[in-house]
């Protein structure tokens, strides 16, 4: 058996940054690796995001020409033939950033290490009404049970915690994202890139030039419709958890709440979740009953605004249902 003050189950972005966090606050931090393959996508942090990067510490990894490339903005060529272009100059960070997934996960990892966090290969198969965690070895078939004052369900889209813990997840629409591009452009080292995005018929796509001259292609269909072919496809459903955070558990990044990639809310979600959750955890109140329900309002909030945001600039997906306007309304999955 093992003890601790915080378990955070799974090592993507929003995993590390809470546990990074944590134990920079002096919390004894363990986070159960189950040892999924690592994500290579790239992704874009838009320049609104640029604050919370810098409030997680994480802001000099984007001078890494290895990690992050400059984004000027968006350009969009809609159904009808009309095109648009958002310049990323009218916001105050005046730039975004294509970022390197794998790359900048890596060096999250390291950075959580050297602050103290431990590592296991651990994957969570079933919770203990006392806030324990069972987890299987990844070296063995034995299981072992973990204990800890707090557990951070950074999962993803699996939701393992918290689904365990009664939690259910609502999916506003099933999609489906298929990488049918991935190589290399070309480009000087340095240069800055725009963000392609363009409709066609039943499908959305983008394209998006990241580091080292690395460009990918994704497309999004809505689940049932014919499939084309592609490198991989993964779910890409907006789905939200009925509730966020309960009595000694919290959910983070896609756990708590996915997006489809169009939205561009990926790597955004996953740090500001676990900043806002870090600050939950770390405050007088700590996860009381009225905190978990404050931060399970407040993440409802966030993704409905999203979502709105996502149908007002790619408009051709149907009014959400009404049933999204009370977050307690869900459909489980």
């Amino acid at each position: 058996m093992l003890r601790t003050d915080c378990l955070v189950v799974g090592a993507g972005p929003a995993g590390l940054t809470a546990a990074r966090l944590l134990a920079l606050r002096g919390r004894t931090v363990i986070v159960a690796d189950s040892g999924v393959t690592p994500t290579t996508r790239l992704e874009l942090l838009a320049p609104a995001s640029l604050v919370t990067v810098a409030a997680v510490g994480l802001e000099h990894l984007l001078d890494d020409p290895a990690i992050a490339r400059a984004c000027l903005g968006i350009r969009r060529t809609h159904r009808s033939g009309a095109s648009d272009y958002e310049d990323f100059l009218r916001h105050p960070c005046r730039v975004g950033y294509v970022v390197d997934r794998a790359r900048f996960d890596e060096r999250l990892r390291d950075e959580a290490v050297a602050v103290g966090v431990t590592f296991c290969g651990l994957r969570a198969i079933g919770v203990t009404p006392d806030r324990g965690v069972i987890c299987r070895a990844s070296d063995s078939a034995g299981a072992k049970l973990v204990l800890a004052e707090i557990v951070v369900d950074a999962t993803g889209r699996a939701a393992a915690i918290a689904r365990r813990r009664g939690a259910r997840v609502a999916v506003r629409d099933r999609m489906v994202a298929e990488l049918v591009e991935d190589a290399a452009d070309g480009a000087p080292a340095g240069s800055a890139s725009w963000l392609e995005y363009s409709s066609d018929g039943p499908t959305w796509s983008y394209r998006i030039r990241g580091p080292r001259g690395r460009v990918q292609t994704w497309r999004i269909r809505r689940s049932g419709t014919p499939a084309g072919d592609a490198l991989l496809s993964v779910d890409a459903s907006a789905c939200l958890l009925s509730e966020a955070a309960g009595e000694g558990w919290i959910a983070v990044g896609d756990a708590a709440m996915a997006f489809d990639p169009i939205a561009s809310q990926g790597l955004f979600n996953a740090l500001s979740s676990a900043l806002v959750a870090t600050g939950a955890l770390l405050s007088a109140d700590r996860l009381s009953p009225t905190s978990a329900r404050l931060y399970s309002d407040a993440v409802a909030t966030t993704f409905l605004h999203c979502e709105a945001g996502r149908i007002s600039v790619y408009g051709s997906m149907p009014p959400a249902p009404q049933s999204w306007a009370d977050p307690a309304k869900t459909i489980a999955q």
